[in-house]
């Protein structure tokens, strides 16, 4: 408990130092590159179940209010470990966001296409063999970030995933996601 509590303070006095040594370039601006890792609880609307992904994101700010975002999101399974309607649903996301930013607070909207590997569970299904299948998803998300500073955020996260499993039989792929956790950041490009 003595080490957790010298960490913590090591740590708010880092962030001190940092806020007082800060200059007033601003955080969010065209160079940005946020990486952020987390595990994502999901919702699939169509057969009522959760499940959880790893998600992954690496997002560059082509200017304050733009930013172009790669996303990948790994299957884990469902919380009961119980039989679910897919053996995986692992999906890939790209597109762009536009966000409303005040300081170091960065509300934002965005729209995403992607594709999904899935695979039909055969259990319930009346098949004796499923088939792995790639198929178009469209996603829009929302969500919030603060940059605590230059090399940490904290972010939250939903998003909501359209399409469907096109093999073996149809399945929908509506989903709605969350997420949250900290991230890291960098400003690739130098100020003027």
């Amino acid at each position: 408990m003595e080490k957790i509590k010298k960490l913590a303070f090591l740590f708010f006095l880092f962030m001190m130092i940092e806020k007082i040594n800060a200059q007033e370039t601003p955080i969010i601006r065209k160079g940005l590159l946020r990486v952020q890792g987390t595990i994502c609880t999901a919702y699939l609307l169509s057969e009522k179940e959760s499940s959880f992904y790893l998600h992954g994101n690496l997002e560059g700010y082509t200017s304050s209010k733009i930013s172009l975002a790669g996303e990948i999101y790994y299957n884990l399974g469902n919380p009961s470990g119980s039989k679910s309607a897919f053996n995986y649903n692992h999906s890939l996301f790209f597109g762009s966001s536009y966000h409303f930013t005040k300081k170091n607070n960065d509300l934002y909207i965005g729209i995403q296409p992607g594709a999904s590997v899935t695979k039909i569970s055969t259990d319930g299904n009346s098949l004796a063999l499923a088939q792995t299948g790639v198929n178009p998803l469209l996603s829009t998300l929302f969500g919030y970030n603060f940059f605590v500073n230059k090399f940490f955020h904290f972010f939250v996260q939903s998003r909501l995933v359209i399409g469907q499993h096109n093999f073996d039989a149809p399945k929908d792929l509506s989903e709605f996601r969350f997420s949250a956790g900290l991230g890291f950041n960098i400003n690739a490009l130098k100020t003027k």
